[in-house]
Formats: structure tokens, C-alpha cells, sequence
């Protein structure tokens, strides 16, 4: 059984605060349909092969993909599987239980800084901004030699397209922040009324 370690970083743009892009990523649903191969999904339960830990703590969810086997969707196919979601407080950790014993664990998270906040420390070989939030989504894949290149492929061709889907997504959210808090500071500080221009002028 191989084992590859995948990691994908992608600058959050300035204007997104760290609450809006932590909030997409424990959408689970929103997380599920983002993924381009996803065609259905619906709760279920933990398959036997789950940790203890897993089970108690996780949501799982019955995900089905549509896969091009061959280039340029000459030959596809579906694939259903499980898949359990943990939310973390700066992201979220999931765990898919492939067919033919493809093994996927990830961790999303946001890193990084906002505006306001010291800069985050380098790390060794880890090409990420050095200002700024960023998502970083890192994947530990097992499975067989004859599944790996075909499942990384996979991998690589429908999670940058997710990262800036969770970024398009988390913008949207973010205005609604602004024009929620924009409501909230209104109620609280309402506009004087004619009335009350009268009485502070006797």
C-alpha cells in the first residue's frame, strides 16, 4: 500500500476576514457540492473501517463522484463512498473511505494573518504567503501503486477549482457580515428623531 502526501496553498484575498473563511469550510453540504466531480451526497452512517473516534465524532455522508477514467471523459463512471467531516477551530479535518482501498485524510485550514495581527512564522518547505490568509488543504493519500496516479490526477484536477470556490464563497458571506453588522450598528444608534431635534434645541 503507497502513501503520498499532497499539500495545495491558495492565497485568501485581502477583504475576507479569517471568521468568513473558516464558516465555508464547516459548511459541510457547501464543502461537498464545491467539488466538481461530487453529482449527489446524503447523511449516513460510520462504515465498520472507522475509528472510534470517528464514529462518535464525526458526520459522515454518502458521497458519489463522477469519474473520467480515460481523458476527455471518453470512458466515466460513478464511485460512491464515505466520508467523515470534523470541524476544527480554524478549519476542518475529513476522512474518505474509497473503493479498491483508496484512503484519503485531510486537513483544511486557514492560515495566516489579518491586517491587524503579527505575521505568522516561516515554516521549512512550506511556499506560503508571508502576509495575508491563505487556505491550506493538506492530503494524505493511501492506497495501491496501480490506483495512485490515476487518484492523484483526480486529486489535482478538481482541488484548485474547490480552493477557489471556498474563496468566491466565503467573499459572498463576508458582505453579508458587513451588511449585517451595517443593520446592527443602525439599531443601535438610530437616526434622531424630529421630536427629539425640538427638545435639544429648547
Amino acid at each position: 500500500m503507497g502513501r503520498s502526501h499532497i499539500t495545495h496553498i491558495t492565497p485568501i484575498p485581502a477583504g475576507i476576514s479569517r471568521d468568513a473563511a473558516v464558516a465555508r469550510l464547516h459548511d459541510h453540504a457547501a464543502m461537498i457540492q464545491l467539488n466538481p466531480l461530487v453529482i449527489r451526497q446524503e447523511p449516513t452512517d460510520a462504515p465498520a473501517t472507522a475509528t472510534k473516534d470517528e464514529a462518535e465524532l464525526g458526520t459522515w455522508y454518502s458521497i458519489t463522484d463522477m469519474i473520467n477514467y480515460l481523458p476527455g471523459g471518453i470512458y466515466k463512471g460513478e464511485v460512491s463512498y464515505k466520508a467523515c467531516f470534523y470541524n476544527l477551530r480554524d478549519g476542518i479535518q475529513t476522512h474518505v473511505f474509497a473503493p479498491a482501498g483508496v484512503d484519503i485524510k485531510s486537513k483544511w485550514s486557514v492560515g495566516g494573518n489579518m491586517p491587524d495581527e503579527p505575521r505568522e512564522p516561516s515554516e521549512l518547505g512550506v511556499n506560503k504567503p508571508s502576509e495575508g490568509l491563505y487556505i491550506k488543504e493538506e492530503i494524505e493519500l493511501r492506497c495501491n501503486m496501480f490506483m495512485g496516479a490515476f487518484v492523484k490526477r483526480n486529486l489535482q484536477s478538481s482541488h484548485q477549482e474547490v480552493h477557489n470556490k471556498i474563496i468566491e464563497k466565503a467573499a459572498e458571506l463576508e458582505q453579508k457580515f458587513v451588511s449585517l453588522m451595517g443593520l446592527e450598528s443602525k439599531a443601535a444608534h438610530p437616526p434622531a428623531s424630529d421630536e427629539n431635534l425640538v427638545k435639544s434645541e429648547s
